[in-house]
C-alpha cells in the first residue's frame, strides 16, 4: 500500500489543472496551424484562460462522479454530455447523433466514427481519472476506457488509457521514463500506439533534437486532420521528454511543434503539473491564482483551478482505492446514488443497423445481484419488428437473449432512428430500458457509367476502319504511344457530360438492367461509403445516386459533405453544389448552408465520379455549419 498526504495529494491535483488551463491557453490560439513555428514566450499567452473543452468535459464527468460515485457508467457520462455540452465538434457530433439514436458506448465511439475515431477528443480528458485513482494506474486507465468509448474506439482509448495511468504514477514518481512504462502497462502491447511511444522514446534518445522528432513523428504517422491523435501525442511526449520539468519550455515546445496545439500544450502541462504540484509550478512559472472559463453548463464550481482541484480531491478521497492510502484527508461527506436494481446492456453483432435484406440482432442483457427470473418484452416501433417480442429470461446475476430485428416486408418509409422499449416483468414489478436501431439510408443507384476517351460510337469502327485514326496525334515522341496505352488500360475521367436527367430518377423504377444502365438500390449502413461498396467497376465513372427525403416539417439545414473524388449534389432539381478535382477525404469537406427542406418530400441526387479505387464519400445534415448536432428525425422513402 502506497501512502500520500492529503496536501501533497491536493497540490498535485491544483498543479495538474493549473498546468492544463494556462499551458492549455498558450497553444489554443495556435490550433490547426500544422507548420513548424518559432514563437517566443511573452506572459500574455497565458495571461487570460480560454474556454477549451479539454477541461470542459472533465468537468461535467465530476459531476456524474459525484452523483454515482466510483460505479458510474459511460451511458451516464454520455448522457452529462447531451444534456450540458451545446457545441458538437468532430467526433462529439457522431456520439451525441448516436445517443439521440439510443446507440450507447462503446458503440457510440465507433458506428459512423470512421474518420474520427482516432482523434484527440478522449485523450485529452484523461486528467481527472488519474486525479481520482493517484498511485493506482490500472485503476484510473480502467476509469478513462470508460470515457474514451463514448467518441472513440481502439487506439485513441488507449492513449486515454496510457496517460491516465501515466498520470496517476506521477503522484509517486517523477522520472518520465517509468511514467511512460507505467502507461504502456495498461494497454496492449501490439496497439499502435504502444509502437507509437516506443518510437518517440526511441527517436528522443537517437536525435535529441525537437525539429529532427517532429519529422519522423510525421514521416511515419502524419495526418491531414490536426487533431489526429498519433502525430499530437508523439509531440507531447516528444516535448515532455527533451524539456526536463519546465512547463514553460515544455509548452512552447509542443506548441512551436503545430498541429492540435491547445490539446499537445495542455496534456504536457498537466503532467508537470503533477509532478511538480502547484507550489513548484507556480514559482517556475510566475503563475498563480490561475482561473479557467467553461463553456458548459454546470452549476456548483468555482472559476478558480485551486478550487476545482479542492472539490477534485475531495471526491478521490471518498472513492475506493486498492493500492493507495490518501492520509490525513478530511470528511468529505459524499453520498452516491446507488445503482438501479435491474441494469440492462446491448451487444449488436454487427451494427446497430437493420435493412430490408440484412436484419440486426441484438444480444440484451439484464444484470441484477441476487438472481434473475422473469419474462422480457420487447416494443418495436414500425417498421420495426423483433422475431421474439416476448422471452423468458433467468440466470443468477446476468441473464442475456439474443433478439432478431427485421425491417417489415413492403416498408416505403426508413426513419434514421428507431427507439426499442425495453421492459423486464419480474415479481409483479417491471422494470424499463430502450435502446436503439438505426434504419439504413436508402440510395437508388444508377450506373456505373464510362466511356473511352476518344468516345466511339458503335457505327465508327464498320468497314474495317482502325481505331487508331480516331486517336488525338501526338505532337512529340512518345506521345501517340501514350494515348494507344491510356485508350487499352484506362477509361475517361468525366466530370462534366449529363449523362442522365436528374429528373427521370424521381419516377418509379425496377431493380435491373435498362436504358443503358444498371439500376440498383443500395442501403447505406453507416454515414461514409466508397463507390466498391456499391460495385466491383475499377477505375474512373459515374454514378448516380439518389433519394427521397421526407422531413416532418419545413427548415434549413445545413449539409457536411465528405468527399475524395468529383460530385455534383442536386436538391429537388437545383444544383447546391459542385467540385471537379479530387481531395483527401474527410467527413466534412464541404459545408452547404442555407438548404431549405420542403416539409414532406426532397429529392436529393449525387452525381459522384469516381477516379480510383478509393473514391469515398458522405453526407449528413446537420443544424449548424460547424460544431453543430446531426439531423435524426428525418425518413427515407423508397420510390
Amino acid at each position: 500500500m502506497r501512502h500520500i498526504d492529503f496536501e501533497t495529494y491536493l497540490d498535485k491535483v491544483r498543479g495538474c489543472f493549473a498546468g492544463k488551463a494556462a499551458i492549455g491557453t498558450m497553444g489554443a490560439p495556435y490550433e490547426g496551424v500544422k507548420m513548424r513555428m518559432e514563437l517566443k514566450y511573452r506572459p500574455e499567452m497565458t495571461d487570460a484562460m480560454l474556454p477549451n473543452d479539454d477541461l470542459d468535459l472533465q468537468v461535467l464527468w465530476l459531476d456524474v462522479v459525484e452523483k454515482y460515485g466510483a460505479d458510474f457508467t459511460s451511458r451516464q457520462l454520455l448522457s452529462r454530455f447531451c444534456e450540458y455540452c451545446d457545441y458538437s465538434p468532430g467526433e462529439y457530433a457522431v456520439m451525441r447523433k448516436n445517443h439521440q439514436c439510443g446507440i450507447y458506448p462503446p458503440y457510440s465511439g465507433s458506428y459512423r466514427n470512421d474518420f474520427y475515431r482516432q482523434g484527440m477528443g478522449c485523450p485529452i480528458r484523461s486528467e481527472i481519472w488519474a486525479c481520482l485513482a493517484p498511485g493506482e494506474p490500472e485503476l484510473a486507465a480502467g476509469y478513462a476506457s470508460r470515457d474514451g468509448v463514448l467518441d472513440h474506439e481502439g487506439e485513441s482509448v488507449y492513449a486515454e488509457m496510457f496517460f491516465a495511468a501515466a498520470e496517476a504514477e506521477a503522484f509517486f514518481e517523477d522520472d518520465m521514463r517509468a511514467l511512460i512504462d507505467a502507461g504502456l502497462s495498461v494497454i496492449p502491447p501490439g496497439c499502435k500506439f504502444a509502437e507509437l511511444v516506443k518510437y518517440v522514446v526511441m527517436l528522443c534518445d537517437t536525435h535529441k533534437d525537437i525539429d529532427a522528432v517532429r519529422a519522423y513523428i510525421l514521416d511515419r504517422y502524419g495526418h491531414p486532420d490536426c487533431t489526429n491523435m498519433f502525430q499530437n501525442m508523439g509531440i507531447t511526449l516528444a516535448s515532455l521528454l527533451l524539456c526536463g520539468a519546465d512547463p514553460i519550455k515544455t509548452g512552447l515546445t509542443a506548441l512551436n511543434c503545430g498541429f492540435d496545439t491547445d490539446c499537445t500544450c495542455a496534456s504536457a502541462g498537466e503532467m508537470l503539473g503533477i509532478i511538480l504540484g502547484v507550489k513548484r509550478f507556480s514559482e517556475l512559472t510566475g503563475l498563480y491564482d490561475l482561473k479557467y472559463v467553461l463553456s458548459v453548463r454546470s452549476e456548483g464550481h468555482s472559476d478558480r483551478t485551486d478550487e476545482l482541484s479542492e472539490e477534485i480531491a475531495r471526491l478521490g478521497t471518498a472513492l475506493p482505492h486498492t493500492d493507495t492510502a490518501i492520509d490525513n484527508a478530511p470528511e468529505t461527506g459524499f453520498v452516491f446514488e446507488p445503482a438501479p436494481a435491474y441494469t440492462f446492456g446491448y451487444e449488436y453483432k454487427y451494427k446497430p443497423c437493420v435493412t430490408p435484406i440484412h436484419p440486426c440482432a441484438v444480444s440484451v442483457k439484464i444484470n441484477h445481484k441476487g438472481g434473475i427470473e422473469g419474462k422480457l418484452k420487447i416494443d418495436c416501433p414500425e417498421p420495426l419488428f423483433c422475431h421474439s417480442a416476448e422471452l423468458n429470461v433467468s440466470g443468477t446475476d446476468t441473464a442475456s437473449v439474443l433478439c432478431v430485428f427485421g425491417i417489415v416486408p413492403g416498408t416505403k418509409l426508413f426513419p434514421m432512428k428507431n427507439i426499442i422499449g425495453v421492459t423486464f416483468v419480474t415479481g409483479g414489478e417491471e422494470y424499463k430500458d430502450e435502446f436503439g436501431i438505426c434504419c439504413a439510408d436508402v440510395w437508388r443507384v444508377d450506373g456505373p457509367i464510362w466511356r473511352t476517351e476518344p468516345a466511339i460510337a458503335p457505327t465508327a469502327l464498320e468497314g474495317g476502319k482502325s481505331y487508331w485514326s480516331l486517336l488525338k496525334p501526338g505532337r512529340n515522341e512518345g506521345e501517340n504511344t501514350d494515348n494507344v496505352r491510356d485508350f487499352h488500360l484506362d477509361f475517361a475521367r468525366d466530370t462534366d457530360t449529363a449523362y442522365v436527367d436528374i429528373t427521370s430518377l424521381s419516377e418509379p423504377f425496377e431493380e435491373g438492367y435498362s436504358d443503358g444502365r444498371i439500376k440498383r438500390y443500395f442501403y447505406k449502413e453507416e454515414d461514409s461509403f466508397r463507390l466498391s461498396d456499391i460495385s466491383g467497376f475499377y477505375g474512373p465513372c459515374v454514378f448516380y445516386l439518389s433519394q427521397t427525403v421526407v422531413s416532418d416539417e419545413e427548415r434549413n439545414v445545413y449539409i457536411q459533405l465528405g468527399r475524395s473524388a468529383p460530385f455534383e449534389l442536386y436538391l429537388n432539381g437545383e444544383l447546391l453544389s459542385k467540385r471537379d478535382d479530387c481531395d483527401t477525404f474527410t467527413s466534412e469537406n464541404v459545408h452547404i448552408s442555407g438548404v431549405k427542406l420542403k416539409k414532406g418530400e426532397n429529392r436529393l441526387v449525387l452525381r459522384l465520379t469516381q477516379m480510383n479505387a478509393d473514391s469515398k464519400w458522405s453526407l449528413v445534415f446537420s443544424k449548424g455549419a460547424t460544431c453543430a448536432e446531426h439531423y435524426t428525425d428525418l425518413k427515407y422513402k423508397i420510390i
